[in-house]
């Protein structure tokens, strides 16, 4: 069983979460868990995330906006990936100025672990005791982050200098 979960890339036992974190630094999306093992496009796929940007994720003409993914990722109108292959000088700045960009989110991964150190998997859990219990508690974690980040601001929205949403907005979807 445990080889399930383990991550050959990472060398350790892991359960992968997937997040959108937008530039207020508020978790719009949180999926998972996956087991370690498992390739990130198969959690994409698996998220249902291109489908929900293909449906909400557009301009008041039907044009895509676009969020910026994981180097895995496949391209999509909805979805940017950094330039593969050889490149041109004006692909490889691209790639350098948004791979900048891309590290907020696991600043987003980072405050749910300094908060809510519990959930560090490595560190804390038993997946053969408590696998099943482990997605619902991140996905609270990330929840009591965003509320966390509502009041005290958090390490994205100073970077973009994006105010964060008050709690009462955030908690009735405005904000």
């Amino acid at each position: 069983m445990q080889r399930l979960w383990y991550n050959g890339w990472k060398r350790k036992h892991a359960l992968k979460y997937q997040a959108v974190d937008t530039p207020d630094g508020m978790i719009r999306q949180l999926w998972g868990p996956m087991l370690g093992r498992r390739h990130d496009v198969a959690m994409l796929g698996e998220s249902g995330l291109v489908q929900t940007l293909q449906q909400w994720f557009n301009d008041a003409n039907g044009l895509p906006y676009y969020i910026y993914g994981d180097p895995a990722y496949q391209l999509s109108p909805w979805l940017m990936a950094p330039y593969k292959g050889v490149l041109t000088e004006a692909q490889e700045m691209f790639n350098t100025s948004m791979s900048s960009c891309r590290v907020t989110v696991e600043w987003g991964f980072g405050k749910i672990v300094a908060l809510w150190p519990y959930v560090d998997y490595a560190k804390k859990q038993q997946v053969g005791l408590s696998a099943c219990g482990l997605g619902k508690q991140y996905a609270v974690a990330g929840l009591l982050t965003n509320c966390h980040s509502c009041f005290y601001g958090n390490s994205t929205s100073k970077y973009f200098g994006v105010p964060t949403p008050t709690l009462r907005a955030y908690l009735a979807g405005e904000g």
